[in-house]
């Protein structure tokens, strides 16, 4: 049985795990959001002294407005609401003059519902935002990570390995016969099949790596501190995988895979991935269903 290569440290990057983390708010939100709102309950509760003739001389109106906004930006949905909240009822209570509340009330409940519909606009801007950046790295028939993605996730890595010095890998993989499949099939049974694969790919890698569809029928795999030996052993599990899944119901399908190890990191991603393309077209000259493994040529 073959052994999973060796998990890399905490400190290796994940863009899968960065794509499910755009839809999620960040501790950084949180904390920015507590800051936000100690600050303005500091502000509001400073503001609510008049000045020496009994005006205020800023208008608490725009820095309400602000602290919402800006509130229903940074934070959490639940800490925006309480922010807001507690924004609201401070701006009413600095405004409130009239000492008989039927003469104020009605038109606080307009601002607070006028208030609060501002806010749940502007989270849901947030979260349209968030969902087409999320959409733009990822590929939509697979719903593996792009093109674009997936060169930050080796610029990523080429960055990492350049500061702790360990190596990585990268896979380029091929789908021998897929053109034939969506001439004779129909694209609807190809589209079926890129799925597949991506599927495969998805529970064959750790959630450490990177894999995503590169173009066309072209899978790219990002794979921190796998040296050549681990590399195999991926290989060869990926192999496995492919033949139980897929080439059962499509015996013509195959795959070519090129991988490249880089012991160091003084390359570019244009660099990694055109010596994985290499790879992998030498993996295609030996015959249908091939792996072609390299070691990375890198320059001082």
């Amino acid at each position: 049985m073959l052994s999973r290569p060796t998990m890399p440290t905490k400190s290796s990057f994940s863009t899968s795990v960065a794509l499910q983390r755009l839809m999620k708010p960040s501790r950084w939100s949180t904390w920015t959001g507590s800051a936000v709102l100690v600050m303005s309950l500091a502000f509001l509760t400073f503001l609510r002294s008049p000045d020496p003739t009994g005006q205020f001389q800023m208008s608490i109106r725009w820095l309400s407005i602000g602290v919402l906004v800006l509130s229903a930006w940074v934070c959490t949905p639940r800490l925006a609401i309480t922010v807001s909240l507690i924004a609201i009822v401070a701006w009413s209570w600095i405004e409130i003059t009239a000492p008989d509340w039927t003469e104020w009330l009605p038109g606080h409940l307009v601002r607070f519902v006028v208030a609060m519909g501002l806010v749940g606009w502007v989270m849901r801007m947030r979260a349209e935002l968030a969902s087409a950046q999320h959409l733009a790295r990822v590929d939509n028939l697979t719903g593996l990570p792009n093109r674009p993605a997936l060169i930050e996730a080796i610029e990523a890595e080429l960055s990492r390995a350049k500061r702790f010095a360990r190596s990585f890998s990268i896979a380029l993989m091929d789908c021998d016969g897929f053109k034939q499949i969506n001439d004779l099939r129909g694209h609807l049974t190809g589209d079926d099949v890129l799925r597949r694969f991506g599927q495969v790919l998805q529970r064959q890698t750790r959630r450490f790596d990177c894999a995503g569809r590169w173009g066309g029928d072209e899978f790219l795999i990002v794979l921190p501190e796998l040296d050549q030996d681990d590399a195999k052993l991926f290989a060869e599990r990926l192999r496995a995988a492919l033949r139980h899944e897929i080439e059962r119901d499509y015996p013509s399908l195959t795959c070519s895979l090129g991988i490249v190890t880089f012991p160091g990191a003084a390359v570019d991603w244009e660099d990694c991935v055109r010596q994985a393309d290499e790879a992998m077209y030498k993996a295609k000259r030996l015959g249908r269903d091939q792996t072609r493994f390299e070691l990375a040529e890198v320059t001082s």
